[in-house]
């Protein structure tokens, strides 16, 4: 410990080096932390999505084909499926927002029933199912708290997929384990109005969301729902919801390999970056140590002295970069929820950024620490006479 005040001492010799050293480890671990968090937390998101036997059941072309009323009914009555709802996006605006929050068309009969992890007041939940009201709506608190919603609020939404625009009334607000920022509406009454202007897109449910008797008929209960609907018109691709949350990450391309490959090249740079700058640290201090190690500085003392300069400096740059790829990550976390389904970054990620970065002081620091430890009193005395 006596030694700690000569090493800070050190580290703020040349403040202009060690602030450029650590803004470089600061900006690279931001980045890092950032996209790591984002692979860590799609992990985590599937691990939990698995705990509650969810599955999804979509068109088999994807997206862009949607499944028919009819096949929620058959949904329903499969041997295994404790409940089932329909979960059909709308993509609506608000308040001429060019981006919105996630709007999806339920039935409000079951899907708390699907979804049994969500809390929602008894009184709500029945003002929800209240079939005289068909333009109910129900929300996460979160986006509640976004735009200041209160129970009674009326919400339209202008439609930017549908020809349709939806009048409705917050009559609910839920509470989910995670912030999900969804609104959920009743898909009947956005049926009703495209059968009003008959449109062709009239009768559809999107995607089925159901939940399975236990977690061992999953496997058995997929395969039989896609069975059912092999040779109909509409063939399925039936998961589990896990696997449909990495679903989106899969669109991306191979994300996580290209990640991989950027966190190595980015550790491997930065090392180099900061080894040149401890080089050239020892190199103006050649005469210091030199006189360290003749009054009796052991090798060894010298060695772990500046090998702790490189690894303070390294580690206070990743500090500052985790701190700040958290932040990134709760802002992408608030604007694409879907893509970072956790409202905080996992703290392995955070720990492991800060391992990195104190790797990174070690690799880049151990070379000339070594050679100045190693290094006679005599040649450190000569080389500057």
């Amino acid at each position: 410990m006596k030694f700690l005040l000569y090493i800070f001492r050190n580290v703020i010799r040349n403040k202009l080096r060690s602030l450029l050293t650590v803004l470089a480890i600061w900006i690279c671990m931001a980045l890092m932390t950032f996209l790591y968090g984002f692979l860590e937390s799609q992990k985590v998101w599937s691990k939990e999505a698995e705990k509650h036997n969810r599955v999804v059941v979509m068109n088999i072309q994807g997206f862009a084909a949607p499944l028919t009323v009819r096949m929620l009914d058959d949904v329903r009555d499969t041997k295994e499926v404790v409940s089932a709802t329909p979960y059909s996006w709308f993509g609506g605006l608000y308040l001429n927002e060019p981006f919105s929050f996630a709007q999806f068309g339920v039935d409000p009969e079951t899907v708390f029933d699907v979804w049994n992890d969500f809390d929602i007041p008894a009184d709500q939940l029945a003002a929800f199912k209240d079939k005289s009201n068909r333009q109910a709506c129900v929300c996460d608190r979160k986006l509640a708290e976004k735009y200041g919603w209160t129970v009674g609020e009326h919400i339209r939404l202008k439609g930017a997929i549908y020809n349709v625009d939806l009048d409705l009334t917050l009559t609910g607000i839920f509470d989910p384990p995670q912030e999900v920022l969804s609104l959920w509406y009743k898909l009947e009454y956005l049926d009703e109005e495209l059968k009003r202007k008959e449109s062709s897109l009239q009768g559809n449910v999107g995607i089925i969301y159901l939940r399975a008797k236990s977690a061992g008929a999953v496997p058995e209960l997929m395969t039989r729902i896609d069975d059912h609907f092999s040779n109909s018109e509409h063939p399925t691709k039936t998961q589990t919801e896990g696997a449909f949350a990495q679903m989106f990450v899969k669109m991306l391309g191979n994300v996580q390999n290209f990640i991989l490959f950027i966190g190595v090249f980015v550790t491997a740079s930065l090392t180099l970056v900061a080894a040149n700058a401890m080089a050239m640290s020892m190199r103006e201090r050649t005469m210091e140590i030199a006189v360290l190690k003749a009054i009796g500085f052991r090798s060894e003392v010298v060695l772990a002295m500046l090998l702790g300069e490189a690894i303070i400096i390294a580690t206070v740059g990743g500090l500052f970069g985790v701190g700040l790829g958290r932040v990134l990550y709760s802002m992408a976390h608030n604007t694409a929820t879907q893509f970072f389904p956790l409202d905080s970054m996992p703290w392995p990620v955070m720990v492991y950024g800060l391992l990195v970065s104190a790797g990174i002081g070690f690799g880049s620091g151990i070379v000339p620490a070594v050679m100045a430890a190693r290094m006679s009193v005599v040649d450190g005395l000569r080389r500057v006479v």
